[in-house]
Order: structure tokens, then C-alpha cells, then sequence
């Protein structure tokens, strides 16, 4: 491609599709390895974080509370 068209042709667009297109070809289509989902639930679990000195102990905390209490409320 690049012996046919001058380099100004190859701006970030046309870079895009050449990779999307291959991409495409090896991994199969979008919604296959789509990680949106992941980075919305993880948003969640940024906001169950009261102390930031444990993180990660802190969201696993809010995370069993909220799971006990739909648990019971299911149960009632």
C-alpha cells in the first residue's frame, strides 16, 4: 500500500481500518471480547471505597454487605 499511495494518504483513519479489519480477522467480531461491561462494574466497585488506605478490603467488605442483604431481602 504504501508503493500506491504518498504518505499523506496514510492519516489516522485509513491507519484504523487497515488494523480493524485484521483485527476483525483474528479475533472475530466486536461483542466477542467486548469489555465494556467489566470497566461499567468496576466503576461500581471504585465507589464501595470508604478507605483508601485498604482499597481493596474496603470494596470487598461493601461488596459481601450488599450481597447479604439482597440475599435476606430475597428470603423475606
Amino acid at each position: 500500500m504504501e508503493i500506491s499511495f504518498p504518505p499523506s494518504f496514510f492519516d489516522i483513519m485509513v491507519n484504523l481500518v487497515v488494523h480493524l479489519v485484521r483485527e476483525v480477522r483474528l479475533c472475530g467480531p466486536v461483542y466477542l471480547r467486548w469489555i465494556y461491561l467489566v470497566e461499567q462494574y468496576m466503576k461500581i466497585l471504585k465507589g464501595h471505597v470508604k478507605n483508601h488506605y485498604r482499597p481493596k478490603a474496603s470494596m470487598i467488605e461493601r461488596y459481601i454487605a450488599e450481597e447479604s442483604i439482597e440475599f435476606c431481602s430475597e428470603c423475606m
